[in-house]
């Protein structure tokens, strides 16, 4: 296989591949230049098994047992293998980071619960419940102003 880049910025901009047959490769990169690498789906894993899920069916990405899972609609979790500060650059503005362990999907939230030592949780559509550190309120307040 051969790989050949050419740089003219007075021209427009085409990937051209060509190869024997379609594959799953040739589909992934295919998606991959249509969206210009922003996707809509990340990659995840259940019990080693390699899935995709869509963005917009998870509700929140969290540190569970030392590992970053991501938590659906539907409540199964899948691992993730990458950190939550990359996550926090690659993902929509519709995630929000609410503490230095936790990234919730706004689509998703319930409402925000006063606490006795005067902190806020944020509760889920789903149930699930996590506080929110005082950083990210601030930003989370002046977004929602």
């Amino acid at each position: 296989m051969k790989f050949k880049l050419l740089i003219n910025p007075h021209k427009n901009e085409i990937i051209e591949a060509q190869v024997h047959q379609k594959s799953i490769f040739t589909d992934n990169l295919e998606k991959f230049v249509l969206t210009n690498g922003n996707s809509n789906s990340i990659t995840a894993y259940d019990d080693k098994d390699h899935v995709i899920l869509q963005l917009e069916d998870i509700v929140m990405i969290t540190i569970l047992d030392n590992k970053i899972t991501a938590i659906c609609i539907n409540n199964k979790r899948y691992h993730l293998r990458k950190r939550i500060y990359q996550l926090t650059n690659e993902l929509p503005n519709n995630f929000w980071r609410i503490n230095k362990s936790s990234i919730v999907n706004k689509i998703y939230i319930d409402r925000f619960e006063e606490t006795k030592t005067a902190g806020v949780n944020i509760v889920m559509k789903n149930g699930l419940s996590d506080y929110v550190s005082r950083r990210c309120f601030s930003k989370i307040r002046k977004e929602l102003k």
